[in-house]
């Protein structure tokens, strides 16, 4: 089938975003009565014969404006050519410069229609279409995106390989409160923990309000993370997937993350730690290890070939 594409636009992004010396297209793909809108970066003067989709976290930033992970992690298959899926409601003024957008400038119509679910299902949707152009598709996510990953490759079965970089424990609500307890002073832990415990109840019996968007999202993305079971989906995985976890992440439990994958009974998972990492792959210097988690990964995906 070839893909349904209502607008296909050659676009000049500015330095800082994506990364320079790339081409890429954006295509606009109607499903569910909705557009997805997405990116492929061609990075050579042809079309490569494979692909490396990245899959990025939770916050409220455009996919092209995200040019670390595909300066990073776009390096692990150099010779790919790479797939990025905008989320719904973004568009590539958000997050400009790489920067943070807090929540008062986040769009509405992002922080409402956010969902862990659906950003998978329009990976998907996407991939169905791109499959049979490509002789190998892998992805790559981290944090939020390590999660959508785990949904997608435990739903299809043509993706050749799989990374999820600091996916946490096996229930999100577990690395919620393990973040508070390290990021909060310890006077407030406490007090702290117990509200998040009553908002995370009302989130998953669906007694927030449609409006009601704490920390830049809404009902519907706090009601799926935190009923999604990240031990079960590993479990359906059918293809090659690492999970890698960075053990002084304080983002989320890292030893929750450990404690899962022991429990793990699924061959086609393997399971890589760091210890002296955080969240964001550094050290207790400050210094990135990303080239590192690279060569580690190319490694492993060499293993499988084998």
């Amino acid at each position: 089938m070839k893909i349904k594409a209502i607008s296909l636009i050659l676009l000049l992004f500015p330095f800082n975003s994506i990364a320079e010396n790339y081409s890429y297209q954006m295509q606009t793909q109607p499903h569910n009565g909705k557009e997805i809108h997405y990116y492929l970066i061609q990075k050579g003067t042809a079309k490569s014969k494979n692909l490396l989709v990245l899959i990025q976290g939770s916050d409220c930033k455009s996919v092209v404006n995200n040019p670390d992970m595909v300066k990073n992690f776009g390096a692990a298959f150099p010779n790919n050519d790479i797939l990025l899926v905008e989320k719904t409601g973004l568009t590539d003024q958000i997050g400009q410069n790489n920067e943070e957008v807090e929540q008062d400038n986040c769009p509405v119509e992002y922080m409402k229609n956010d969902s862990p679910l659906e950003r998978a299902e329009n990976y998907i949707s996407v991939l169905n279409q791109l499959k049979d152009h490509y002789q190998q598709i892998i992805l790559l996510g981290g944090s939020e995106g390590a999660v959508v990953t785990n949904i997608i490759v435990s739903k299809v079965d043509y993706i050749k390989a799989s990374i999820a970089l600091n996916l946490g424990g096996r229930y999100f609500i577990d690395d919620v409160i393990y973040s508070i307890k390290n990021n909060t002073p310890a006077e407030y832990v406490s007090e702290s923990v117990d509200g998040f415990k009553q908002f995370a109840q009302a989130a998953k019996d669906k007694q927030l309000d449609e409006n009601q968007f704490v920390s830049s999202h809404g009902p519907t993305w706090w009601y799926e993370s935190l009923t999604i079971d990240n031990q079960n989906l590993i479990q359906s995985i059918k293809t090659p997937h690492l999970v890698i976890q960075t053990m002084v992440d304080i983002n989320v439990d890292a030893h929750n993350a450990q404690r899962m994958m022991k429990n793990n009974t699924n061959t086609k998972v393997s399971f890589k730690s760091y210890e002296g990492l955080d969240h964001f792959f550094k050290d207790d210097k400050g210094k990135s290890q990303t080239s590192m988690i690279v060569t580690d990964i190319q490694s492993w995906y060499q293993s499988i070939n084998h």
